[in-house]
């Protein structure tokens, strides 16, 4: 009668432990195929932002083309800016020396401490006494 208690017992221990390793493996398995699918899901949205990535990169490689381009164009610019400041210079000299040869004619508009200023080689328009003018003639000769 001990070995059929046992033997029972023993059975009965196998019928409740069966079924319980068994939800363990189903558990494990349900969060596989939960993983599984997340990252199929994860993979999806990565090739989305891929697809994103190369038309920002177009976008991007057209940007820089169009910046290359501006750029020339400001050199260029730039070239005839300092041509047209260098001839505004050479005209502002003739016409001071001029102003200087015959002074009654004043074509020039600068005031005698400017004209001063200019023939020195000082900035034009640094002294209090400047007018309206002073703006101009610091870009001019600035260069």
């Amino acid at each position: 009668m001990k070995r059929l208690n046992r033997c029972c017992s023993l059975l009965g221990v196998v019928v409740v432990l069966l079924p319980l390793s068994g939800c363990v493996v189903w558990d494990i398995n349900d969060g596989i195929l939960a993983s599984n699918d997340n990252l199929g899901r994860i993979e999806d949205e990565l090739q989305s932002i891929d697809q994103g990535l190369g038309s920002t990169n177009e976008n991007l490689e057209t940007v820089e083309s169009r910046l290359d381009s501006m750029d020339a164009q400001l050199k260029s610019l730039q070239t005839q800016l300092d041509a047209t400041n260098a001839h505004l210079a050479s005209l502002r000299k003739t016409i001071n020396n001029i102003d200087s040869t015959i002074p009654f004619l004043k074509l020039s508009g600068d005031d005698e401490e400017e004209q001063e200023a200019l023939e020195n080689g000082d900035t034009p328009g640094s002294s209090p006494a400047s007018g309206t003018e002073a703006a101009p003639e610091k870009e001019t000769g600035g260069s």
